[in-house]
């Protein structure tokens, strides 16, 4: 059995690709500010000397979320034909 492949015109693949681009600013502009976020908080838990906090788990998070987003943009490229 021969499956017959047919590319996707530039039409549809346009949209997509450029949605993809407006959600991975959107995704990084929400880490950028979750990190700075994260960031002020271990400031202050430094300031004051506590010893348990959740700041560099957010700062953590806010980064492999950036890894996450900047890597699913890559595989949908591969997957899309161009």
């Amino acid at each position: 059995m021969v499956f017959a492949y047919k590319p996707m015109p530039a039409e549809v693949i346009a949209p997509i690709m450029q949605l993809i681009d407006w959600l991975l600013w959107c995704v990084l502009l929400l880490c950028l500010a979750w990190l700075i976020i994260s960031a002020g908080k271990l400031w202050s838990a430094f300031r004051d000397d506590m010893a348990i906090n959740n700041a560099t788990h957010g700062i953590l998070m806010s980064l492999l979320g950036a890894i996450v987003a900047s890597s699913a943009s890559a595989i949908a490229l591969a997957f899309l034909p161009q």
